[in-house]
């Protein structure tokens, strides 16, 4: 058999876990090569395992503690060494000054005390928190990251239960920690999410006096009137200056607003004929998007028939105005 090689490293923070390891593979009379293969792993794994340099991941030793057939008291000790080992080597337990759950008297007494369950626990990555529990509801990462690193506490008890679980925590010490967690709960209380403001309401305070008079005297539909055309107008003028398409919808309002608010001469100019009927294929009357306009008398010129009129009205002739004879 190959002679395992923790002996070279005593001073370790796992020597004691590959000691460990290395008794079960001679118990099961096994080689480490015969164990490789038993556990579908590497020799060299094997032979990191037992030299005691760094710890075996948790897949790793729940196949060699599988493949050396280990009872369960020695799969408790192994799983054990190996969190003592961790917590040794990251060295943040004592730092933490954590009192025990019995003497928590404040809230970061009680984060001080979860951090400190979570390095006792060999510090497992936050989401081998939730596949350490599968029978309880799934601990978000997000919440076990503030909570390893004090940076807030269980949303709820249920949570609190879940991670006191995944840390191996035993249910008597549980009881301990949940009347703590009450007590604190109790006294920060429910706390009441204000209303969101009125869907009109928001931004108006960054609204000008001026505008927001003007606003005040104008219904809701002749408000919406005005952004869609004058967003559509500032957005149009952007897209046609640096040269790209028009978004999906801004035609047919782009076209409205020239129909309602511009000059006849100036219609015709940025709406040539070609344009007009480019326009008309893209945009069919029956299809073309009607923008909601106030029952003041517009409404009627942004129908289809109206802007299908509109467009295929020649341009007006220019006048008559008879040539001044000169004096002779």
């Amino acid at each position: 058999m190959t002679r395992s090689s923790f002996a070279n490293s005593p001073d370790s923070p796992f020597t004691a876990l590959a000691e460990h390891l290395a008794g079960l593979r001679r118990a099961a009379r096994l080689t480490q090569r015969a164990l490789a293969q038993a556990a579908s792993i590497s020799r060299g794994t094997v032979q990191r395992a037992e030299s005691g340099a760094a710890a075996p991941s948790p897949a790793v030793l729940d196949a060699y503690l599988r493949a050396c057939r280990a009872s369960a008291p020695d799969q408790t000790r192994a799983r054990l060494l190996r969190n003592r080992g961790r917590t040794e080597r990251r060295g943040r337990l004592r730092s933490l000054n954590a009192p025990k759950p019995a003497l928590i008297h404040s809230e970061d007494d009680l984060g001080a005390a979860l951090a400190a369950e979570y390095e006792r626990a060999g510090a497992p990555s936050l989401r081998e928190l939730s596949r350490r529990v599968p029978h309880r509801p799934p601990l978000p990462p997000t919440t076990a990251w503030r909570i390893v690193h004090r940076k807030g506490l269980p949303a709820s008890l249920e949570q609190l239960v879940t991670y006191l679980t995944a840390c191996g925590v035993s249910p008597a010490q549980q009881r301990l920690y949940a009347e703590a967690y009450s007590r604190f709960a109790a006294v920060r209380g429910v706390r009441v999410t204000p209303a969101p403001p009125p869907r009109m309401a928001h931004y108006t305070d960054k609204i000008s006096p001026q505008f927001r008079n003007l606003l005040d005297s104008m219904s809701a539909d002749d408000v919406e009137t005005a952004l869609t055309i004058g967003v559509t107008q500032v957005v149009a003028q952007h897209v046609r200056r640096n040269g790209a398409a028009l978004p999906a919808g801004v035609d047919p309002v782009f076209f409205t607003y020239d129909l309602l608010f511009a000059e006849d001469d100036e219609f015709y100019t940025r709406y040539p004929e070609g344009d007009a009927q480019l326009f008309q294929r893209r945009h069919p009357p029956e299809a073309a998007l009607r923008p909601r306009l106030p029952d003041n008398g517009l409404r009627r010129l942004s129908s289809p028939d109206t802007l299908h009129a509109r467009v295929s009205k020649p341009p007006p002739p220019a006048p008559n105005i008879p040539r001044t004879h000169r004096v002779q």
